[in-house]
């Protein structure tokens, strides 16, 4: 591949810019840290980024001693994961999302920026194993209000300890439902509007069985760079 112009400068700074500061690469970071490992997982947290585009950041941060990537053991297609480097950089991303919930938290909230796919995927994997039900098969539907008709339906199918999402009914007993505009629940998972005040103002709805309901507080987690007041 070839070499990206860079800076030609000796700053610290330049050289960390030079590798980091190209659109999606520190988003490709974020979703490995988290734990997208297949190609399918990243486009999941990535819904915008095209497949080419993709490819081409991953080999990128390959090149840069930031980014492994091997066979998968079984099956097709390969596994990515982050380096010591690429581990290391979390911190520096951390910062930028603190920095950004001090400085630019309206921005995140207006139209633009309101996805319920990704909404949804960050929310399944912060899921609380603790809170979750492991002996029994049951679904969490999501209806998000302010979007398409195609988009405002999810289900989380929580089974053997495993949470999954469903853009259908999944067919298995439905013991909750949550309804909320998607700004809000945004608001919600960003840490901008606490949950309590949310139902207690009914902006947001929880309607099911009782312990289902008890039960949301204790498996839905907010983001890692949710405010904390």
């Amino acid at each position: 591949m070839g070499t990206r112009q860079g800076y030609g400068q000796f700053c610290p700074i330049a050289r960390a810019a030079e590798i980091l500061a190209t659109r999606w690469t520190p988003l490709v970071v974020r979703e490995l840290y988290f734990g997208s490992t297949r190609y399918a997982d990243l486009r999941r947290g990535l819904p915008r980024i095209s497949s080419a585009l993709l490819s081409q950041r991953l080999k990128e941060l390959q090149h840069a001693g930031i980014v492994t990537c091997a066979p998968a053991a079984s099956g097709s297609g390969k596994v990515y994961g982050l380096t010591e480097a690429g581990l290391a950089l979390f911190p520096v991303l951390e910062s930028m999302g603190r920095w950004a919930q001090a400085h630019c938290r309206e921005d995140m909230t207006e139209d633009g920026n309101l996805d319920p796919d990704l909404l949804m995927w960050n929310i399944r994997r912060r899921v609380a194993g603790s809170g979750m039900a492991r002996d029994r098969c049951f679904a969490a539907a999501f209806h998000f209000l302010g979007v398409p008709s195609a988009k405002s339906r999810f289900w989380l199918l929580f089974r053997g300890g495993e949470v999954e999402i469903c853009l259908r009914d999944p067919g298995y007993a439905t013991g909750l439902t949550v309804t909320a505009h998607i700004r809000t629940m945004t608001q919600i998972w960003l840490g901008h509007l606490p949950l309590e005040t949310a139902i207690r103002r009914r902006d947001l709805i929880l309607e099911g069985e009782q312990p289902e309901i008890r039960d949301f507080s204790r498996w839905f987690v907010l983001s890692i760079l949710a405010v904390r007041d």
